[in-house]
């Protein structure tokens, strides 16, 4: 499917500019995910966030506090620069959607113990510079390896992960789907819906 939507696009970019006919993939059908088939990212429980923070180094203990604290998306996290952050509040625009949060004192807190460095960015890699997502991947896969190990978080943790954990936090906590729509950046009730699915509530 992901294939097809690339392909959807490399076609439409070459009908535009008379190259191609036309784009053949809206005719093909998309594969119907497996009922039974493990959801591909699954909220955070409070002793894995709480393992991660204790353990990961800076630089990527802040881009997973934004994450972790905002629902923020991975490319965000990573690319955000620091005039996003004014008076304790989140400005950031993420889908066309603009996004207002008062950040949680626990995030600011590790962003003020944080290392300073010259980049335009929040979050750097050990050389003060931005992160390429490549290069966060790795060094968070081989950090995450290590705590799965160890036991101290469970299998199949990613970062899209936390977006789930926050919206699931939020329906927790009796949040109305337009509130989570909000805060998460969505522009649709049903994509406040699919990232709090699994609340307890």
């Amino acid at each position: 499917n992901y294939v097809m939507s690339v392909l959807h696009n490399v076609f439409k970019f070459a009908v535009e500019r008379k190259l191609a006919r036309s784009n053949p993939v809206p005719d093909v059908a998309r594969v119907k995910r497996p009922k039974n088939k493990r959801k591909a990212n699954r909220p955070w429980t409070l002793e894995e966030r709480r393992a991660v923070l204790l353990e990961a180094p800076w630089q990527i203990k802040v881009p997973l506090a934004l994450a972790m604290f905002t629902g923020l998306r991975k490319r965000d996290c990573l690319t955000m620069e620091k005039g996003a952050i004014q008076g304790g509040r989140l400005n950031k625009s993420k889908t066309g959607e603009e996004v207002f949060l008062p950040l949680h004192p626990g995030l600011l807190a590790i962003l003020d113990a944080a290392p300073v460095h010259k980049g335009k960015t929040i979050a750097a890699n050990s050389r003060g510079e931005p992160w390429t997502e490549s290069g966060f991947n790795s060094v968070w896969d081989r950090f995450k390896d290590r705590l799965e190990a160890e036991g101290k978080v469970g299998p199949h943790l990613t970062i899209h992960g936390l977006r789930h954990t926050v919206g699931s936090m939020l329906a927790d906590a009796e949040t109305g789907l337009d509130d989570i729509r909000r805060t998460l950046g969505q522009k649709t009730l049903a994509m406040a819906q699919h990232y709090s699915e699994r609340a307890k509530k």
